[in-house]
Formats: structure tokens, C-alpha cells, sequence
């Protein structure tokens, strides 16, 4: 599939992520590429196994499935040729970018899966260039089971040096609603609209009350300038990496750089 090219990134947006932590980005990816995901995804539906790691949070209701860019197939095509990571590296103010992990979540109709609020800090590295790019692959809205953010709370965690882990857990801001100190927010999602978020960002979403409707989205995860490796216990594993010294930027086959895209602009 040929590339498209990617959209401009406003000064607004940037401006958002870094106050918030979290921005939505209209009309990232076109539909052309998110046909062929969509597609794709349903038979990964079919066949999880075949396509990727099966999750922890995959049901009988909801599809869980990650690490898909490491198979030939139109998720890898996607990662390497659509912008997805150009509007990530742009966003977030990193002048280079590497994809390490992404997660099919389907919450088919009706699915009471519910994702407890948390924020994506257990992989073992560390810095701040460590986004999360949802992608919208159906419409999103209340009732199937749109994701809420907590806006602004990565500043929080970065002036008191918190970082969530499984000692020192997500708090369940479930029972924090009324609080008006915090700032919820959540969008309604069109195909192809994509909500970038930063790692120390908590999120949460309900199960999907549609009867007919699916809540699909690609969570594409990436490292960008400022990230280095820092392997802990408590911290999640990346399939195939066994060794890598303290302090060193991720790099090889599990970790390539996406844009700039070298290749292309040497050929």
C-alpha cells in the first residue's frame, strides 16, 4: 500500500499534549489504511494466535491482541508506510521515532470488559518520549465504550517523581468523580482520528453497551530522543529482548527507527 502523506501538525497541538498530556488528532489516518486494519483486524478476531501475542485482557468479548507489527501483513505495512509515526514524532517534539509495541483492543458489542484506570508505565525504560497513538478503526463514542483521560496529571506525576508500577499502583480515580481538581476528558472518535497520550496519563473506558457496535482501536506505542533502558522486576518484558545494557537507547530489529525513514530518503 502506497504511503500518504501526513497531515500538518499544528503549534495547538503540540501545545495541547503538553498541557494535558493527551491531545486528539482529526483525520490522522485516511481511509484507505483504515479499511485494510479494519479488515485485518477481523480476522485476527478469528485467529489471534496467527497474528500476534494473545493479552491478558482477551475474552470471549473482547479482542486482545499486540506485537502484530512484527508479522508481515498489513499492521506492519501500516507502521512503516502510513504517518502514524510522523504525526507521533511531531506531536511530542522528538526528532526521531521507533515503534516497540501495538495492541489490537475490540470490545465487541455488548462486551462488559471494563479497563481499570491506568497509565502505561511498566515498560522498562525510561523518559518521557514513550507515547501512546490510538487510532480509531470504527466510530467511538459514550455507549461503546470511548477512552477517558486524566488531563494534566503527568504533570503531577512528574513534579512529585511518581511513576506508576505494581508496587505503587494507578490510583482507581473511579472513585474520584467528583473531585474538581481533576480534569476528565474523553472525545468521540470518527475512523481514523487518533488521540496521542503520554505515558504517565491515566486512562480507563467501560464496556461496550452497544448491542451492534464494535469499539476497535490501534494502540500503536513508541521511543522517542529521550528514552534509555531500564530493566526492573517489576517492570514488563519485550518478547525476544533478553540483553541490553543499563542507560542504552533501544535500538535493532525490535526496535527500528520509522521516521525519519532513512531509507527513503537515501533511494
Amino acid at each position: 500500500m502506497p504511503a500518504s502523506r501526513a497531515l500538518t501538525i499544528t503549534p495547538q497541538h503540540v501545545a495541547d499534549y503538553k498541557r494535558d498530556g493527551v491531545v486528539c488528532v482529526r483525520g490522522a489516518i485516511d481511509r484507505t489504511w483504515i479499511n485494510a486494519l479494519w479488515a485485518a483486524a477481523q480476522k485476527v478476531a478469528a485467529d489471534p494466535a496467527a497474528y500476534g501475542t494473545i493479552s491478558r485482557s482477551q475474552s470471549d468479548t473482547m479482542t486482545s491482541v499486540s506485537f502484530l507489527w512484527r508479522k508481515p501483513g498489513v499492521f506492519r505495512d501500516f507502521i512503516f508506510q502510513s504517518p502514524v509515526a510522523e504525526i507521533t514524532a511531531r506531536v511530542i517534539g522528538s526528532q526521531n521515532i521507533s515503534i516497540y509495541h501495538d495492541h489490537l483492543f475490540v470490545k465487541w458489542p455488548e462486551s462488559p470488559r471494563i479497563m481499570r484506570w491506568h497509565a502505561d508505565t511498566l515498560w522498562p525504560v525510561d523518559g518521557e518520549h514513550v507515547p501512546n497513538t490510538y487510532i480509531a478503526l470504527t466510530p467511538i463514542d459514550q455507549q461503546n465504550g470511548r477512552v477517558e483521560y486524566l488531563a494534566g496529571h503527568h504533570k503531577y506525576c512528574l513534579d512529585h517523581g511518581i511513576k506508576y508500577d505494581t508496587v505503587n499502583m494507578c490510583p482507581d480515580f473511579e472513585q474520584r468523580r467528583d473531585n474538581p481538581e481533576l480534569n476528565f476528558v474523553t472525545y468521540d472518535l470518527e475512523p481514523g482520528d487518533a488521540v496521542i497520550f503520554h505515558p504517565l496519563t491515566p486512562h480507563f473506558s467501560k464496556g461496550n453497551d452497544s448491542k451492534d457496535r464494535p469499539r476497535a482501536g490501534l494502540a500503536t506505542r513508541w521511543f522517542g530522543d529521550d528514552v534509555v533502558w531500564s530493566p526492573a522486576p517489576d517492570r514488563a518484558p519485550i518478547p525476544g529482548v533478553t540483553e541490553m545494557p543499563k542507560g542504552q537507547k533501544p535500538a535493532g530489529d525490535f526496535f527500528p527507527t520509522i521516521w525519519p525513514n532513512v531509507t527513503a530518503a537515501t533511494s
